[in-house]
């Protein structure tokens, strides 16, 4: 049988050009981001742990390359765009942990090996075949739809502890993570359009649904290193989606996702 050759990612590099300038201008003063100093008593407890936990896990984003680039596969745009995505995301961590060390409340070495001894890989691989709707499914495919809420998370995520932290340096800082994880998010959908703009009418009806599990049993990264089952950082990066958050979720990605239920009647064979 002949094996049907992959999806190109995008049509020219521009794309790539664009999302990387995009990166590099969000954090022009990131050298300065020292030496900062908070009044820890005017920060809620709950939002130093986030702090915490939360540049922990930018900090082990490392970990998450293995799974990327096997999802991936030979397709090098979007290996180069995850290797692009692990670089931001340790920014945050930087920003995120200068943060702490302002409230006197800095990462340990205890931290850092409980992260180390981690099994992100083999969790994640493991979880995605588990929320795999179809068997034939283009893993590039699951890794993207899942990337969309993934990066939405920590959108909703950093915009709440913005406005519960009671600070404004610390809130703008905070905000601009966001803006970033929005651009991540972003990606992930014009990865996921560009990759459909090939895919059969069969594959395109195997989105929502996908969207559908993965939203009915969601499990954001921090989840697969058992060091943040330990500490309940899991837990804490979604507690803070009240109500309100958890509504705009929803509708966010119901709305994005809504355009593919048209191919569930397809009856196209995959």
């Amino acid at each position: 049988m002949a094996v049907k050759p992959p999806y190109p990612s995008f049509e020219t590099p521009e794309t790539m050009d664009d999302f990387f300038v995009a990166g590099r201008n969000l954090w022009p003063d990131l050298a300065s981001l020292k030496d900062l100093k908070f009044d820890r008593e005017q920060i809620p407890p709950e939002i130093v742990q986030f702090l915490r936990s939360t540049a922990l896990n930018e900090h082990g984003v490392a970990h998450y390359l293995g799974a990327y680039f096997a999802n991936y596969r030979n397709d090098f745009k979007l290996r180069f765009w995850s290797a692009m995505w692990t670089a931001e995301e340790y920014t945050h961590y930087i920003v995120l942990r200068r943060i702490c060390q302002g409230l006197d409340a800095d990462l340990t070495e205890k931290d850092f090996a409980g992260l180390e001894e981690g099994n992100y890989f083999e969790n994640m691989m493991a979880y995605l075949e588990r929320i795999k709707v179809d068997p034939s499914m283009d893993m590039r495919m699951l890794q993207l739809i899942y990337g969309v809420l993934q990066e939405y998370g920590a959108v909703i995520a950093y915009t709440a502890a913005a406005e519960q932290c009671g600070n404004p340096e610390i809130a703008a800082l905070l905000k601009r993570v966001a803006k970033d994880e929005m651009r991540h998010c972003r990606f992930n959908q014009v990865a996921l359009e560009a990759m459909l703009e090939h895919c059969s009418e069969g594959e395109k009806a195997l989105v929502w649904p996908q969207f559908r599990a993965i939203w009915g049993d969601l499990e954001m990264p921090t989840e697969h290193i058992h060091y943040f089952s330990e500490i309940g950082a899991t837990d804490l990066y979604t507690s803070l989606w009240d109500g309100e958050k958890r509504s705009k979720i929803a509708l966010y990605l119901s709305r994005y996702f809504s355009k593919y239920r048209q191919y569930m009647n397809s009856s196209e064979i995959i």
